[in-house]
């Protein structure tokens, strides 16, 4: 495994811990469904705005690389510049054609799986919460 791709690991780990700081922190001022809204909400954000920017930056990352591939400039990549990439050109090319499926969950899919996992966290936090206090008012 590369640095780039433990770094990729680690934010995820972070980022599956979000909700539950984020309900710690909440709860000690707010108790009701305001304060359950706003971990779900400010959650997803988070965790969706994290994931957003990675892929953004990586987007602005091909294009910086893909750019100086079409060297005569009219837009299009002819077969004698093709001839001149070199073998990471081509993996670059890949990547930039080839990314239909990572633009996709980046923008549609992981903004709604990060609300259903901040609310399926912050219900479970929530419950832990009121039961624990029952037991210590009881």
């Amino acid at each position: 495994m590369t640095t780039f791709q433990v770094l990729h690991i680690a934010v995820y780990i972070v980022l599956s811990c979000v909700p539950v700081a984020v309900a710690y922190t909440v709860r000690k001022r707010l108790t009701g469904i305001v304060g359950f809204g706003l971990v779900v909400a400010l959650t997803s954000v988070l965790m969706s705005g994290v994931v957003i920017v990675q892929w953004l930056g990586y987007d602005s990352y091909l294009e910086a690389k893909i750019a100086p591939l079409d060297r005569n400039g009219d837009g299009s990549w002819s077969d004698d510049e093709i001839a001149t990439w070199s073998e990471e050109d081509h993996k670059y090319m890949d990547s930039y054609i080839g990314d239909g499926g990572r633009n996709v969950f980046a923008a549609i899919i992981f903004p709604v799986f990060s609300l259903a996992y901040s609310f399926i966290v912050a219900s479970i936090y929530w419950l832990v919460i009121y039961i624990r206090s029952r037991r210590l008012n009881a």
